[in-house]
């Protein structure tokens, strides 16, 4: 494939992602929508789709979750970084909340997105496991390895790392605020960026899907605890 036609691929789904998430929660308000534009029809059917027309999907597949019983030191420190950022996710979330100033309507919208608290141990199962993996196979799997092909390693890892950001601009926006949001996502930036060093040292997916599991975690346990 064209060097430019890829690049250009890579940015136009870069940008599906941020404008599902923006259609489900904002225009249609509705987690359930969001799920199925972000994580079916973007993370899942993008990689699908190519892995499908390259006759190469088994294969993508089977690296992704191969088990390199010789490097296994790639979990250890999917176990610790992801260990950090949980705790990391509960202090900044914690302070954040203190210093929010309209921080009651963020439960009214969770609401309104179709979360209560009858669904709330669904949903907090369903970002832990399946929306790391989603994230992670799409952009520290597929997106990083497509650019990887036509730019420089650090330059996919700042490109597959903004268009992971950016969608959280919506999210961070919509319940903190413009300002919280950019410090939000920018804080989902720097982490991005890790985490692509880390698919690149260890490329199964193991490694980086373990820490966002557990960074997940940590936002899961904080939206628990000090919302619903």
């Amino acid at each position: 494939m064209h060097r430019t036609h890829l690049l250009r691929l890579a940015i136009l789904y870069g940008i599906l992602g941020t404008s599902a998430v923006w259609i489900g929660l904002v225009w249609l308000q509705s987690l359930l929508a969001t799920f199925i534009l972000f994580h079916f029809l973007v993370c899942c059917m993008i990689p699908i789709v190519h892995g499908i027309g390259e006759g190469r999907l088994r294969a993508r597949w089977s690296e992704a979750f191969a088990i390199w019983f010789t490097r296994t030191e790639g979990v250890f420190i999917g176990i610790a970084t992801g260990t950090a950022l949980c705790l990391a996710a509960l202090s900044g979330l914690y302070l954040l909340l203190q210093v929010v100033p309209d921080k009651e309507h963020i439960r009214p919208i969770l609401t309104r997105w179709g979360l209560s608290a009858d669904w709330l141990g669904l949903f907090f199962a369903y970002i832990v496991f399946v929306n790391s993996l989603l994230e992670e196979l799409m952009w520290r799997g597929f997106l990083l390895e497509r650019l990887e092909r036509v730019v420089a390693p650090m330059t996919a890892m700042l490109v597959s790392s903004f268009f992971y950001a950016l969608y959280h601009v919506v999210i961070g926006t919509v319940l903190f605020g413009w300002k919280w949001g950019a410090v939000i996502t920018g804080a989902v930036f720097c982490v991005g960026m890790m985490w692509a060093y880390m698919k690149r040292r260890h490329p199964p997916i193991y490694a980086v899907w373990i820490s966002h599991l557990l960074a997940d975690f940590g936002i899961m346990l904080a939206l628990s605890w000090w919302i619903f």
